[in-house]
C-alpha cells in the first residue's frame, strides 16, 4: 500500500468559492522500512482563476506574483494523479477539507487530525504545528502554511499515531482500521472541542449534552450520533 502526505493551501476556506494555489505530496515510509529507497516528492504551485486575497497571503505567503506561470488546477491534479494512483492511502490533517478541493474519491483516506482527537483528547491543540510541537516533532526552520512543510510535519504526526495506536490496540493498523478511525460517520468517545473538550461524553453534564444536541446541528456525524446516544442512555 503506498501512502502519500498530502496538504494543499488555498484563497480561502470556502470550497464552493475559494480556489488551490499549492498542492505538496510526499510518499510515506516507516522508519524500519528497509525495502527500495525510492521516495516519491512532489509540489506545485497552482494559478488560481481569480486573484488570490490579502488575507489568504497573510497566512501561507503565496501571492498572485507567485503564482503568475503555474499550472492552472487541471494541470496540476493531471501531476497528481500519476504521482498518486488510484488505491493509494492519502493522508492529510484535516482531509475533509484537503478533499473538498481535490477529488480523492479513487484513494483511500485517513485524516491525522480526527485520529490525533481520539488518540489524544487532552492535547492542548490540535492544530497541525501546535500538536506536532507538543508530541516532539521538529517544526523549527520550517515555513509552516505552505503545502511542502506542512506535509513534512503531517507525516511526523501520522507516524506518531502509529505508534500510539500500536499502544493502545496491542498491534499495528489496518487500512480499514485507520479509515474507520478517520471517517466522520464513526462514534466518537471524547468531545473534541467545546467548553468540555477532551473530556469523555459520560463525564460531560448532560445540561451541556442538551446544549451541543440543540445548538451543534453541523457537528459530524459520528459526534453527533454519540452525543444523542450518551442522552439516550442516561434518560
Amino acid at each position: 500500500m503506498a501512502i502519500f502526505i498530502l496538504d494543499v493551501e488555498t484563497t480561502g476556506i470556502d470550497p464552493k468559492k475559494n480556489h488551490v494555489c499549492e498542492i505538496a505530496v510526499a510518499r510515506w515510509l516507516p522508519p524500519t522500512y528497509n525495502g527500495p529507497a525510492e521516495r516519491t516528492t512532489w509540489s506545485s504551485l497552482v494559478r488560481p482563476p481569480v486573484a488570490i486575497p490579502a488575507a489568504a497571503t497573510a497566512i501561507h505567503g503565496i501571492s498572485d506574483s507567485d503564482v503568475s506561470d503555474a499550472p492552472p488546477l487541471a494541470g496540476a491534479l493531471a501531476t497528481f494523479r500519476e504521482v498518486v494512483p488510484a488505491g493509494s492511502l492519502v493522508v492529510a490533517h484535516n482531509i475533509a477539507f484537503d478533499g473538498a478541493f481535490i477529488d480523492l474519491r479513487e484513494r483511500h483516506q485517513a485524516c491525522t487530525l480526527r485520529l490525533a482527537q481520539r488518540l489524544w483528547p487532552h492535547a492542548p491543540s490540535h492544530k497541525n504545528a501546535e500538536l506536532a510541537r507538543w508530541l516532539g516533532i521538529e517544526t523549527e526552520g520550517r515555513r509552516l502554511h505552505r503545502a511542502a512543510p506542512d506535509v513534512a510535519i503531517t507525516g511526523g504526526i501520522f507516524e506518531a499515531i502509529l505508534r500510539r495506536i500500536v499502544e493502545v490496540e496491542g498491534g499495528v493498523p489496518t487500512l480499514e482500521r485507520l479509515c474507520q478511525l478517520s471517517s466522520p460517520n464513526e462514534p466518537v468517545a471524547f468531545l473534541p472541542f467545546g467548553k468540555y473538550r477532551g473530556e469523555p461524553l459520560g463525564a460531560v453534564p448532560t445540561e451541556y449534552l442538551a446544549y451541543a444536541r440543540d445548538r451543534w446541528l453541523d457537528a459530524e456525524p459520528g459526534l453527533r450520533s454519540a452525543i444523542l446516544a450518551e442522552i439516550a442512555r442516561r434518560a
